[in-house]
Parts: C-alpha cells; sequence; structure tokens
C-alpha cells in the first residue's frame, strides 16, 4: 500500500514538476529497471567483443598455421586440424588433385572426401566430389563411382559442377560399353539449363554413339 502512494506522489511530482525535474524523477522511479537494463547490454556487448576477437585471434592462428604447413611441407597435418574450415577443405583438394596425378587412387578418395567437408556446397566442393568418384572409378570401384556421379547431378552444386558431373558419367558408360543409357544422360544437358557451348560439344559427341 505504502508503495502505491510512493508512486502517486511521485505521478503528481512529476505532473508539475520542469523538464530537469522529469529527468531526475524519471531515473528515480525506473533507477531498478534501468539498471538492471543496462547490465543485460552490457553483457551482451561484452560477449559480442569476446566472440568477435576469439574469431579474429583463431583467423590469424589459422593463417600462421596454414603458412608453417606450407613452408614445413606439413599440409595434411594443417588440412586435419582445420577440416571443417573451406581453407582446410581447399588443403585436402590439392592433396587429392596430387594425388590422383600420381595415380594413388585410394589416397585421392579419401582426401577429396575430406575436401568436401569444409567446401560444401561450393563449386569447389562439387569438384571435390567429382574427383572422389572420379577417383573411385580409376581405383575399380566402378559402381560406386558412377552413383557418386549420379547423386552429384542430382544435388545443389552449380550448374558448372552439375553439366561436367554428367558428361563424364556419359562417357564413363561409353567406354563400359553401355551406350544404352549413354543418350539418356547426354539428353539431360542438351535440354537442360547450360552453356551452349557444352550443348554443341554433346551433339556431337551423339554423332559418335
Amino acid at each position: 500500500m505504502n508503495t502505491e502512494n510512493s508512486n502517486e506522489d511521485l505521478d503528481d511530482i512529476f505532473k508539475s514538476s520542469d523538464l530537469g525535474d522529469k529527468i531526475w524523477l524519471f531515473f528515480s522511479k525506473y533507477s531498478r529497471v534501468l539498471a538492471s537494463m543496462a547490465i543485460v547490454f552490457g553483457l551482451i556487448l561484452l560477449l559480442t567483443l569476446v566472440i568477435i576477437t576469439g574469431r579474429s585471434i583463431c583467423k590469424r592462428s589459422m593463417k600462421a598455421a596454414y603458412w608453417h604447413a606450407i613452408q614445413s611441407g606439413n599440409k595434411e597435418c594443417f588440412a586435419q586440424k582445420y577440416v571443417s574450415n573451406p581453407l582446410g577443405g581447399s588443403v585436402y583438394l590439392e592433396l587429392g588433385d596430387e594425388a590422383y596425378v600420381k595415380k594413388e587412387y585410394e589416397k585421392a578418395i579419401k582426401y577429396y572426401h575430406l575436401a568436401r567437408i569444409g567446401l560444401g556446397e561450393s563449386i569447389f566442393g562439387g569438384r571435390a566430389a567429382i574427383g572422389e568418384s572420379v577417383s573411385q572409378i580409376n581405383a575399380g570401384l566402378i559402381q560406386e563411382g558412377e552413383e557418386g556421379l549420379k547423386k552429384i547431378t542430382e544435388g545443389p552444386y552449380p550448374n558448372h559442377v552439375l553439366v561436367h558431373a554428367t558428361y563424364l558419367l556419359a562417357l564413363n558408360l561409353i567406354s563400359r560399353g553401355e551406350r544404352r543409357y549413354v543418350r539418356e544422360w547426354l539428353n539431360k544437358i542438351t535440354n537442360g539449363n547450360f552453356l551452349q557451348p557444352m550443348k554443341d560439344h554433346v551433339k556431337k559427341l551423339f554423332c559418335q554413339i
């Protein structure tokens, strides 16, 4: 009851006061609420600064680790540590390419697969997925490789990746003598939303089937 009377008295004083007094009375009346809000906003600001600072430190640390890995030739160790980061994925993609050129297809499969983790659904992630599938085919895992290419053609990757995977799948089917399925896949390119030069190239391939 005393609190209600105090609030009413403050309200009456507030109405009859000038601007300076009104400001003082406002802060007097809501001092606890304002203090609580200030603490909350302060904590949010502090948390934001901690996150930003932490990210900045992590980026600097990652860049330093990357240059050290390049200079020491221990890129795989760096890629393992940052496998979920695009930079780690890029290093795994590079390692996959190196293994593929050396015809070390088992290693290439592993590296390309790990590259996909950090590179995601980007064009580079799509290239890693294609690299993994083609490496499987070259390693004798024909069915796994072709299934991998089919999944890529249905995936969320950019058009450049989709058409490349479709074309490689068609070429592999031709090399295996599975010509009855080739036209079906090549038609996906000629009827799809792809660049005209690729469609023209596929039309020439039709003549050789």
